[in-house]
């Protein structure tokens, strides 16, 4: 076999599956924004029973049953189905398509998970159980990270990068800080963590243990004792507003510390990434992560000051599922650079991907 071109029509990956995941991407960033409401109006046990609807199918619940919060509990039930059957055929689809084991694996990994995280929401219902609520959200964070990497092993312009070879100089990965792949799957790690103490603050169910910002009971960060929580705690009472705990007002404080490290580390990344010698993609991303972090700092606030009404609170969520997503992306942008970056022009049979017999679509 003589050296591989980019023309070569067989080793382009399938433009229709690379935008059928990126349907799935999307149709996950919906599941959950309406989780976020479902949260946000405290909907979550309008529908008592599962996997059934009051005592129907799923599918044929009657319109007129759909009120109040139903409404919102039902659609997040009909949006997590279509992500199930949509997650099915994409994993169909790349074990029939794809010759790359790690796509294959990773699109029956996703199958696995939407399910598991079908059966924990149900269970959430079942047994009335806040912790498997934030398991079912840290699920949902999981499965989006792992479609957007089936998305992004989907996408010709990454697997055969333009730029008339393979060297990682055509795409202007020679120019990239060998720490930055480190660095953005660093980032992800930190956003995940952000995500996790967010579920178990709005899991609590006890409004706004710190009601104001961008001090906390009048501090940048208070040192509060069991008295003080017993005098917060009697002005939330006579307000009908539920008691919360000195460990919930501390997962605020990192909540807030846990964004200002996240913006600063965003701004460290943008600022190393800026210039016409490096990676348009990733200085792209870059620059739209740390303008959407400011305004995910942004939108907090008036969480806060709205006294967490429901929908700046539903679109703080779902900016943070977008920021985790951009950033998984970026991850993968990084280290596919990187990788370009280390070899040369591969050898006749060979791809970036590797063997060519073994590893091109058929």
């Amino acid at each position: 076999m003589g050296p591989l071109s980019l023309e070569t029509p067989r080793l382009l990956p399938s433009k229709a599956l690379h935008r059928f995941a990126g349907v799935l991407v999307a149709a996950t960033l919906v599941l959950i924004g309406v989780g976020a409401l479902v949260t946000s109006t405290e909907s979550g046990m309008s529908v008592p029973d599962w996997p059934t609807s009051f005592g129907y199918n799923m599918f044929s619940l009657p319109f007129a049953r759909w009120a109040g919060g139903v409404l919102y509990e039902h659609s997040h039930r009909l949006a997590a189905s279509a992500v199930g059957f949509l997650t099915i055929a994409l994993a169909v689809w790349v074990w029939l398509r794809e010759r790359r084991s790690w796509m294959r694996w990773a699109a029956a990994a996703a199958l696995l998970l939407v399910i598991l995280q079908g059966v924990v929401g149900g269970l959430r219902v079942i047994w009335v159980a806040d912790r498997l609520g934030i398991l079912h959200a840290a699920l949902a964070q999981g499965f989006l990270a792992l479609v957007a990497i089936v998305w992004l092993g989907t996408s010709a312009r990454l697997w055969l990068p333009a730029g008339g070879g393979f060297s990682g100089r055509s795409v202007g990965s020679s120019t990239l800080p060998s720490w930055i792949p480190g660095a953005f799957l660093t980032l992800c790690l930190i956003l995940y963590m952000q995500l996790l103490v967010a579920a178990a603050m709005r899991h609590a169910h006890a409004w706004l243990s710190i009601p104001d910002f961008p001090t906390a009971y009048g501090q940048l960060w208070p040192r509060l004792t069991e008295s003080d929580l017993a005098q917060i705690n009697a002005q939330r009472a006579a307000r009908s507003i539920a008691p919360t705990s000195l460990f919930q007002i501390h997962l605020q404080l990192i909540h807030r510390g846990l964004a200002l490290l996240i913006f600063f580390f965003a701004l460290v990344l943008a600022s190393r990434l800026w210039g016409e010698d490096k990676p348009a993609p990733l200085r792209r991303m870059t620059v739209w992560f740390l303008l959407l972090t400011g305004a995910q700092i942004v939108l907090g606030a008036f969480v806060i000051w709205s006294g967490k009404s429901v929908v700046p609170t539903s679109l703080h969520v779902l900016l943070g599922a977008i920021l985790f997503l951009l950033a998984v992306l970026s991850t993968g942008f990084a280290y596919r650079y990187r990788w370009l970056a280390g070899r040369e022009a591969p050898a006749p049979g060979r791809t970036p991907m590797g063997d060519a017999e073994r590893e091109c679509h058929g």
